[in-house]
């Protein structure tokens, strides 16, 4: 047998040890006055002790009642330390307890637990403390890895093999107890007594329980300020961040408020700890991301107990097994070096070949001599010192436990900076794709409630045997999870390897996850998510990065050698399409996390009907076709598949039916994915929605709407699940589109008959010469397109200023499209002459309106970036570098000019702003308007659409611009979201200045062509319809969009022009957002009313005086009104919190819903009569609040404008501004969470709710 101790403490003394023999009479009877007098003081402490902790205020919100819980489970915690202490001289001193009493010890966490070692070897003791001389089996070390040790050689490490207890024999020993009528805790008690008489050291003194692993105290710890470096040691770290409040993070703020109170209130007794190897793998990381791992894991990771931080690098070496001369360009090479300099713990391992996270992993823990191991991404920052004493305290007392980090996230790639923290309670779970997500609550969205009626009365008794009682675990408490992610856990390392590690033939991502909770669950064991112990993490999938380009370094590259050797034709010439899941041809990243997927399948579901179910979800029947039969067959011979199956016999691990009733049921409420129980809260995906059914899909939306598992039916208008189409939807012939005729030349209104006489060209002056810093450097080359209808008066000093200020080296035409325009534009600059200036022309016979035209010259266009201006600009000089700088770094990036004002008569910019204002950024608002806005990044949410830098190939690659919109409108927002959603960024430069003439009424700037009725409006719909989701009814609400409601609207040349692009959806456009739509309440979570209090009769409301439900306004007036019942009439007397504040958080003042008027606090003065709005300026700080007028609980509030200042009531219903304290009161009425708020997932909303 082998027996393995939570703890050196724990070593007991047996009577032979301690010698002599028990004592009688008078002896005896002091001992028990010792033992009497001991356990009174000792409960007379603990006492003492609860009281005073119940008495102190932590100052959090959770005050004495987190405490009494806490003070509840270390009265329980010691009572369980006494009990071990007693039981553990009880089986030290009785050699001949039965194998039963032993395995019954091992439900006891914080105490032995036994295995059966598999080759009858003689019992041996390892102590939790001391398993440095365990090492992994041969059988276990993958030996067909090529890996190249840096700084250590490690030896071949053994790990012995350790079988799970006998059920059988456990089954006898609990016959035997039952046929003698006694129990364990009855003998437990009979040997107590004897056992105290008889303990008693030499000098008469009574053993004393061990110290406890963890304890609370009442005052607050430093383990976010907290590092473990010297003062020699710290100025070699060059990327630790201070966590704290006034640090580098979370806008100063820190990261505490991302921990529970609790947290900094565990103490533990770190010489109980066992010690800690981590192991980190990585590939293709960015930005010294290795760098901030590994310090923040040596500076927040107490020395004692880190053994050593392996870094392995999965990067491969160019010309090794068929990997590309260019496979390790994004690698910097330094920084191996600089981290191996940080300490001697650092091991750096360099893969030849690239295998993957699992094979990585497994590389590392070979190596690793820790106690514990700690797997761990290469993007990554520990955020507390404590982060790994909180993870090793559930270990301790049950070794056969996996314990995961709770993840919050790093959004920002620039700053590095973190969003939210993480929801309050995160459940690993995996979807019918068998994809690992995450469940914000286990009890919300994903599991349904007990409504009796849905049940047979077997499937209510079942759900009530089974399942949990359903309050949440605490916030604080580590907590069951079916699955977790693949890398940010802790595991003993006897324990990994008895698991048998990870399948060797787990190449590439994907899968290693789940095989993991899937053999640590079955065989015995547990995962626990901890809360206490957190980590920031960058998600790989986020492509924008601040002021560099950014490089998509995931998907990871797949050598053509390993894709050949998995079974995965490579995408090239030997490509076929035959490998298709769900419906789409798959890529080679697909198909190898497929092929992963499908070797757990094997191994862990075997045979169970869940297997096939996966089949069907994922290649739509249940037999597999050839390409994917070929993975089932490698898996039947490989060994590696072959050991895993093995270990699974040789620990006597459960079977797929019983994980699915006894873990996922009782955690999740529900059975597996692909349970037929299931059937009747099946969902299917179609748009960006889900829906009971597919006919239930389109909501007024049409074929937009019908896809992912549904498929729209031209026949009969409808949506039908995509496997019924063939039967159900009769093919009709096709009918031949009536094209829509272009938009009609306005010739007689603005001919100009023969007046060219005045067109105004500008004096000869010397063009701009290249920088001698940019000679002899290759650089792109510009295209400008000045889309021009009827623009005579303007359109030859553009062209001329773009040449003046354009060296020739970069300027590769200017493309001069000519709309319709009568005279043609070259009647007044001949071809001849305007060729000098790098002019050609494009001239359209009918006019196709804005949009049109710049479609045209930018495929007229040749430069490496196509620069759209209007017809009526003049650049500055240099305008043109940050296009050429930006864009050269990243193709995929689109550039935004500051755009000024221009003087038409002296063609000069009027007032230049100052650096970092003006106007480039716009934002998005739910009727397709775009508010102008600023704030200190460099990214463009929105751009206005006429002034922009893109590069050709992107334009072209996300389809250019839409050939079903209309002259002018709309455009800006479709291209906008097409952008960002699909892998680029729009950035502005503050460097380079347009002036613009602005259509301000007057002759000289109006307008000489005309918009078709209602095309702008028709343009942002399409806009907002292809790429809201279901946001598009959110738009449908205003009644600018009321045509549109209930009407087909077919935006397929939108979304058909990107499609394989695998675009993100709306609600990611709005967390990359977040400093827009959460921050400054442009999405708000609560809407509400803001009634005067104490109003005989009918309520009265504020209420703007004439602006209704539009984003299209400039200012209005407060005035009072009867207040509304609904929310469903287009009354701006709604409101919301909007504006951020100086720190970045939300709210400034009050945001008048579905408008842009905010009610404006710096103008309120005292004795004002009128209280102004104006459009909201999203960075106003503090302007206008709802404050309790006494205590906080008061549910009358003041409504603050400005310094010591209040908006009051005064006679005859006159709203004036007064000093606070002669103010009327005002209440919150009718609050409803908006539909926006709603149609967010839950995981966004918890990202809302931090920052309300």
């Amino acid at each position: 047998m082998v027996t393995i101790s939570p703890g050196p403490n724990n070593t007991s003394r047996g009577a032979a040890a301690r010698g002599g023999a028990p004592s009688g009479g008078s002896n005896m009877s002091m001992k028990r006055i010792l033992l009497s007098s001991l356990l009174l003081i000792t409960t007379l402490g603990m006492y003492l002790y609860f009281r005073m902790l119940r008495a102190v205020n932590l100052g959090y919100n959770y005050q004495n009642a987190a405490l009494h819980d806490n003070m509840a489970m270390l009265k329980q915690k010691n009572e369980q330390t006494w009990k071990d202490h007693r039981d553990k001289r009880f089986n030290n001193n009785n050699n001949s307890n039965s194998n039963n009493n032993q395995q019954q010890q091992q439900q006891i966490r914080g105490k032995n637990y036994v295995r059966k070692n598999t080759d009858d070897e003689e019992e041996k003791d390892y102590d939790t403390q001391n398993l440095s001389g365990l090492r992994p089996t041969d059988d276990n070390i993958n030996t067909d890895t090529d890996t190249h040790v840096d700084v250590v050689e490690a030896e071949p490490l053994f790990v012995p093999t350790l079988d799970n207890n006998d059920a059988e024999e456990e089954e006898e020993n609990e016959e035997d107890d039952d046929q003698n009528g006694s129990t364990d805790e009855q003998e437990d008690v009979a040997v107590e007594k004897e056992e105290l008489e008889q303990e008693q050291d030499k000098d008469g003194s009574i053993d004393e329980p061990p110290t406890p692993v963890w304890h609370i105290e009442s005052d607050p710890d430093d383990s976010f300020e907290r590092i473990y470096l010297t003062d020699e040691e710290r100025p070699k770290y060059k990327h630790l961040r201070n966590l704290g409040k006034g640090g580098q993070v979370n806008k100063g703020n820190g990261i505490k408020h991302f921990f529970n109170p609790i947290c900094r209130h565990y103490r533990f007794d770190e010489s109980r700890l066992p010690t800690v190897s981590v192991v980190i793998t990585t590939q293709n990381e960015p930005d010294n991301w290795i760098s901030i791992t590994v310090e923040s894991i040596l500076a927040r990771t107490p020395p004692n107990l880190l053994v050593d931080v392996i870094v392995v690098d999965d990067n491969g070496i160019p010309g090794h097994h068929g990997l590309p001369p260019n496979i390790r360009k994004n690698v910097d090479e330094d920084e191996w070096e600089y981290i191996k300099s940080l300490s001697p713990k650092v091991k750096v391992i360099q893969h030849d070949d690239r295998e993957g996270c699992a094979r990585s992993r497994l590389t590392g823990a070979k190596v690793a001599t820790g106690e514990i191991l700690m797997f761990v991404d290469s993007h990554i920052e520990m955020e507390s010192s404590t982060w790994y004493h909180h993870l090793a305290m559930p270990i301790v007392e049950n070794p056969q436990t996996i314990t995961m980090q709770t993840i919050d996230v790093i959004d920002d790639l620039g700053t590095k900076d973190y969003g939210a923290g993480a929801g309050p309670l995160q459940y690993g779970v995996v979807n019918t794709e068998f994809w690992f997500s995450y469940q914000v609550d286990r009890f919300g969205d994903y599991m349904e409630p007990l409504n009796p009626a849905d049940f047979t009365e077997d499937e209510l008794a079942e759900r009530k045997g089974f399942k949990y009682n359903a309050e949440s675990p605490h916030l604080r408490e580590p907590y069951e999870t079916p699955f977790g992610p693949g890398s940010l856990f802790a595991i003993r390392r006897d324990e990994f390897w008895r698991l048998g590690g990870y399948d060797e033939g787990l190449y590439v991502w994907g899968g290693e996850n789940t095989e993991m909770a899937f053999k640590m669950w079955m065989c015995g064991g547990r995962m626990l998510m901890v809360p206490c112990s957190r980590v920031g993490h960058m998600y790989r999938q986020h492509k924008e990065k601040d002021g560099r380009g950014a490089l998509t370094r995931w998907p990871p590259t797949l050598p053509q050698e390993m894709t050949d050797r998995l079974g995965c034709a490579y995408k090239n010439e030997t490509y076929t399409g035959k490998f298709i899941v769900l419906r789409h041809p798959a890529d080679n990243f697909t198909r190898i996390t497929t092929r992963n997927n499908l070797r757990i399948m094997e191994t862990y579901v075997g045979n169970h009907p869940a297997k096939l179910a996966y089949y069907k979800r994922m290649f739509g029947q249940e037999e597999l076709k050839p390409e994917f039969q070929r993975f089932i067959d490698d898996w039947k011979v490989d060994p590696r598949a072959q050991k895993q199956v093995n270990l699974l016999k040789k620990n006597k691990c459960h079977d797929f039916e019983w994980w699915d009733k006894y873990v996922f049921m009782r955690l999740t409420g529900r059975h597996h994915p692909w349970h037929p129980a299931n059937s009747k809260y099946k969902t299917v995906n179609c748009g960006n929605h889900k829906a009971k059914a597919c006919h239930l899909c389109p909501q007024g939306n049409g074929r937009d709407w019908c896809n992912g598992d549904c498929s729209w039916c031209d026949a009969s208008s409808t949506c039908l699940p995509f496997e019924e189409k063939a039967q159900k939807c009769i093919t009709l012939p096709k009918k031949s589109a009536a094209l829509e005729a272009s938009l009609k030349a306005v010739v007689e209104a603005s001919k100009r008959q023969n007046k060219v006489n005045d067109i105004k060209f500008l004096p000869d002056r010397e063009r701009v010469v290249l920088p001698e810093s940019m000679k002899d450097k290759p650089l792109l080359t510009i295209s400008v397109v000045l889309p021009c209808g009827f623009e005579h008066d303007y359109f030859i000093r553009t062209a001329q200023s773009v040449y003046y200020e354009t060296p020739a080296e970069v300027l590769k035409e200017i493309v001069i499209v000519d709309d319709a325009s009568e005279p043609p534009l070259k009647d007044s600059w001949r071809e001849d002459l305007a060729a000098k200036y790098g002019v050609k022309y494009v001239r359209l016979d009918q006019a196709a309106g804005l949009i049109g035209a710049k479609q045209a010259g930018a495929e007229a266009a040749t430069g490496d970036i196509i620069v759209f201006f209007d017809c009526h600009v003049k650049p500055d000089t240099d305008y043109w570098v940050p296009y050429v700088k930006e864009i050269s770094e990243n193709y995929r990036r689109a550039v935004i000019p500051v755009i000024t004002v221009l003087n038409v008569d002296t063609w000069t910019q009027r007032e230049r702003p100052q650096k970092g204002s003006g106007m480039s950024k716009c934002y998005l608002t739910f009727d397709a308007e775009f508010k102008w806005t600023t704030d200190d990044t460099p990214y463009v949410p929105i751009m206005s659409g006429g002034l922009l830098a893109i590069s050709r190939k992107w334009f072209f690659e996300i389809g250019g611009y839409d050939s079903s919109m209309k002259g002018w409108g709309g455009e800006n927002l479709d291209q906008s979201l097409r952008i960002w959603t699909c892998g680029g960024e729009i950035v502005s430069a503050p460097d380079s200045y347009v002036a613009h003439m602005w259509r301000d009424g007057s002759e000289k700037t109006r307008a000489k062509y005309k918009i078709g009725a209602g095309d702008a409006i028709m343009n942002r719909a399409r806009a907002v319809k292809a790429h809201l989701g279901g946001w598009y009814d959110k738009a449908l609400d205003f009644p600018s969009f009321k045509r549109w409601k209930g009407s087909e609207l077919d935006t397929s040349s939108i979304t058909d022009s990107f499609s394989d692009l695998k675009c993100e959806n709306f609600e990611w456009y709005l967390k990359r957002f977040k400093y827009i739509y959460r921050d400054a309440g442009v999405l708000p979570a609560s809407v509400f009313q803001i009634a005067a209090s104490h109003i005989q009769g009918t309520p009265l409301c504020l209420e703007l005086k004439t602006l209704g439900w539009t984003n299209f306004g400039h200012s209005d007036e407060l005035i009072l009104k009867e207040c509304a019942e609904t929310h469903t009439e287009p009354k701006s007397q709604w409101w919301h919190g909007s504006n951020r504040l100086k720190d970045g958080s939300c709210c400034g003042s009050f945001r008048a819903w579905n408008t842009d008027q905010c009610i404006d606090g710096r103008a309120a003065t005292a004795g004002a009569e009128k209280i102004r709005t104006s459009t909201c300026n999203l960075d106003s700080g503090e302007e206008v609040s709802l404050k309790p007028s006494g205590n906080e609980e008061d549910e009358e509030l003041l409504l603050t404008v400005g310094q010591g200042n209040c908006i009051s009531l005064e006679k005859d219903s006159k709203l004036t501004v007064v000093p606070c304290k002669d103010a009327s009161k005002w209440r919150k009425r009718k609050a409803f969470t908006p539909i926006e708020y709603n149609l967010l997932s839950d995981e966004t909303k918890a990202l809302w709710d931090t920052n309300v």
